[in-house]
């Protein structure tokens, strides 16, 4: 990071509540069993440790460097919500977000927000459990990817380096959009306040994504164009999965992992010991704290191998060759018959076409 840059950080949280607590129970009988041989735990991680490194995490990194800013969002099923800064705080938070960072309300919003947005996960999936897909339950981490690039935007907005299509400072305050542009909402007025030395400084943006959940088949379309409008952005993309040790599970995030290479991030998968007895937070503070600018000078994991092959959008299979839908491109290991299932647009046969060319 340059002298005229300000480090700006997401930090995504995978906290849905069906991949945790499945991994909660695991951990407890793994414990028991281990305890019995007098042998230490292996993970994996309990949500409650997951969030006692990110606080950690938090907090040093506002220690890191007083003008930076940090948000943090959280990612409960299908459920994505900003957690920090609250919803009261939003509008000061983007005036001048170096000005009000305070590591024990960054805690204690964290806290509150996820449960907040669990409970409200696990409602809907309670009232919604006869007609929900299986994958309901998983993290919408595309959505929450998408979030991540419409906050760090509306700081390049204010930094003169974004793109906005709103035309003038009214449109930022209007009051009837409940939605994400009303909450990257702010007072262009209210940033003149903030000291002139740092308003002429950039932002260095980067997205941290912690994920514990499979990733989404349906997703990935979704995902792979914020990995793109990311190296538009110039926005580098961090990635770390925490994968249970069951044997029914995948151990990695193929979405995550190819964004990461995409974007010059980094990518880590702890595993074991690596999740457990507050290693997690070791992990969190040795590998994607320090600042991008720093990273040549470190001896950080590089990704040395990555699968580019595509998955398919109904089963998440690794595919070599696959159906491509001609509307929405989700892909398919068979060709769908009658209606793409992901768009509904009607399949057309190519051996009745080819049949209708020749006559």
């Amino acid at each position: 990071m340059t002298r005229g840059e300000r480090s700006l950080t997401v930090l995504v949280v995978d906290v849905s509540p069906v991949a945790h607590g499945h991994r909660e129970l695991q951990r407890t009988a793994s414990d028991k069993a281990r305890m019995a041989k007098g042998k230490n735990s292996v993970g994996p991680a309990t949500l409650q440790e997951l969030l006692s490194a990110v606080q950690a995490f938090s907090s040093a990194y506002s220690s890191l460097e007083r003008d930076s800013a940090l948000v943090l969002i959280a990612v409960a099923g299908g459920e994505v919500a900003i957690v920090h800064p609250r919803k009261d705080d939003l509008d000061d938070f983007f005036s001048n977000p170096e000005n009000i960072f305070d590591s024990r309300k960054i805690q204690k919003d964290l806290i509150e927000g996820v449960a907040e947005l669990v409970f409200q996960s696990a409602a809907r999936m309670k009232n919604d459990e006869d007609n929900q897909p299986i994958s309901a339950s998983l993290g919408a981490i595309a959505s929450a990817f998408s979030t991540s690039l419409c906050l760090i935007n509306r700081f390049l907005v204010a930094s003169n380096a974004g793109i906005s299509a709103l035309s003038n400072n009214q449109s930022w305050n209007r009051g009837d959009d409940e939605g994400v542009i009303a909450a990257l909402g702010g007072n262009d007025s209210d940033a003149g306040k903030g000291s002139s030395r740092n308003k002429s400084r950039a932002w260095s943006p980067r997205i941290l994504i912690i994920q514990a959940s499979d990733d989404r088949p349906a997703d990935y379309n979704a995902f792979m164009n914020c990995c793109f409008a990311s190296i538009k952005q110039n926005v580098v993309v961090d990635g770390c999965f925490i994968p249970s040790s069951s044997a029914d599970q995948a151990q990695t995030s193929p979405y995550l992992e190819q964004t990461c290479d995409l974007t010059s991030g980094l990518w880590l998968v702890p595993k074991g010991g690596a999740q457990s007895n507050n290693a997690l937070t070791e992990v969190l503070l040795s590998v994607f704290l320090p600042p991008r600018t720093s990273r040549n000078r470190l001896n950080l994991p590089a990704i040395n191998k990555v699968d580019f092959r595509a998955r398919a959008f109904d089963t998440g299979a690794l595919l070599d060759m696959a159906f491509v839908c001609n509307q929405c491109l989700s892909i398919f290991k068979h060709n769908p018959i009658g209606r793409c299932p992901t768009c509904d647009a009607v399949i057309r046969s190519t051996v009745s076409k080819n049949k209708k060319q020749r006559a």
